[in-house]
C-alpha cells in the first residue's frame, strides 16, 4: 500500500469527505517543517515526510489527511536563509481551528502525525486544548521517533542523514539531489551534541543548530535507497495503525471493535465535549 494522495482533505469533493469523516469518526493531521536539510534535501523534508506516513496512515483507517500546513517550528535553523518558522501560538491555533471542522464533521478520533523534534511540544499543547474545547480524544504519532526506533541501526537519528533521506525518497525520489549534498558536518560530534537537546531528564532547549552540526546537518544519506525507504514507510504506517488502534481500545472506545464499551463492557465512554483526556508524552 504505497502514498495515498487521494486521501488528502483538500483533493475530495465535500460529499466523499465528509462521508470518510463520519464513517470513520476519525481524522489524520500531518505537521513537518520548512527548514535547512543541507543541499541534497528539499526544504520541506520534514512536511513530505510527515505526509507520506498520514496519507498511509489515513488509508489503513478508512479517513482523510488534513494538512497542518508546511511550516512549522524551527527558528533555531533561521540562520540558514530559506527556513521558515511560525510561533507556537500560531501553530496551536491553526490545529484548533483544523480539529474545531473536523469535529463538526463528526470526528471524535484524532490521530496527529508529526515528523519534526521541534513541533512536538507545541502540538502537545495544542492536543490539550483541542481535547478541552472540541471534545475530540487525540493520539500523537513521533513518526522521526518510530523510525528511528525500528530501524535503529539503518535509520539513522541525525539531520538530513539516513532516515530523512528515505523519508523523502518515499515521498518522492526525484526531491533527492545527493550530487549537489554540501559538507557535512562531523557525525560523531553532531550525534553527541545532538543527544544533549534529547535528553529525557535535563536538558537544554534547542536556539541554534549550529551547536548540533555547524554546516547544517551530519549523517550518510548514501545509506538510503527508494525500494529500501518504501518498505520503511510502510511499516512506520503499520506501526502507528495498530499503536492507536491499541490506544483506542484501552481508553474504551465504543468506536472500536474489541473494546470494552464497543462489546458492551465497562471500558469507558466516548469522548465527551469539553472533557480533556490523557495524550501520550511527546518526544
Amino acid at each position: 500500500m504505497p502514498r495515498h494522495p487521494d486521501r488528502l482533505i483538500e483533493r475530495l469533493a465535500q460529499p466523499e469527505a465528509a462521508r470518510l469523516i463520519a464513517a470513520s469518526g476519525t481524522a489524520v493531521v500531518f505537521a513537518g517543517s520548512v527548514e535547512q536539510h543541507g543541499g541534497h534535501l528539499p526544504l520541506g523534508t520534514d512536511t513530505f515526510a510527515a505526509q507520506s506516513i498520514a496519507e498511509r496512515a489515513a488509508a489503513r483507517l478508512g479517513t482523510v489527511a488534513v494538512s497542518l500546513g508546511p511550516v512549522g517550528i524551527a527558528h533555531y535553523h533561521l540562520a540558514w536563509p530559506g527556513t521558515l518558522s511560525l510561533s507556537p501560538g500560531t501553530l496551536i491555533s491553526v490545529f484548533g481551528d483544523v480539529c474545531d471542522g473536523l469535529a463538526r464533521a463528526g470526528a471524535r478520533r484524532i490521530v496527529s502525525v508529526n515528523w519534526h523534534e521541534g513541533n512536538s511540544a507545541t502540538l502537545r499543547l495544542a492536543a490539550d486544548q483541542a481535547q478541552v474545547r472540541h471534545g475530540v480524544q487525540v493520539v500523537m504519532a513521533e513518526t522521526h521517533v518510530i523510525t528511528h526506533t525500528l530501524f535503529p541501526d539503518e535509520m539513522e537519528f541525525t539531520h538530513a542523514g539516513s532516515m530523512e533521506t528515505a523519508a523523502v525518497l518515499a515521498f518522492d525520489p526525484a526531491l533527492v539531489h545527493l550530487e549537489h549534498a554540501t559538507p557535512a558536518s562531523d557525525r560523531a560530534a553532531g550525534e553527541a551534541a545532538h543527544a544533549l537537546f534529547r535528553r529525557p531528564d535535563v536538558y537544554p532547549v534547542m536556539r541554534d543548530f549550529h551547536h548540533v552540526a555547524e554546516t547544517g546537518w551530519y549523517g550518510r544519506p548514501e545509506l538510503a535507497t527508494p525500494e529500501r525507504a518504501e518498505q520503511i514507510a510502510e511499516a512506520v504506517a503499520d506501526h502507528v495503525v495498530r499503536q492507536v488502534r491499541e490506544i483506542w481500545v484501552a481508553l474504551g472506545d465504543a468506536g472500536v471493535p474489541g473494546s470494552p464499551s464497543a462489546a458492551g463492557g465497562s471500558g469507558g465512554s466516548p469522548p465527551r465535549a469539553g472533557t480533556a483526556l490523557p495524550v501520550a508524552e511527546g518526544q
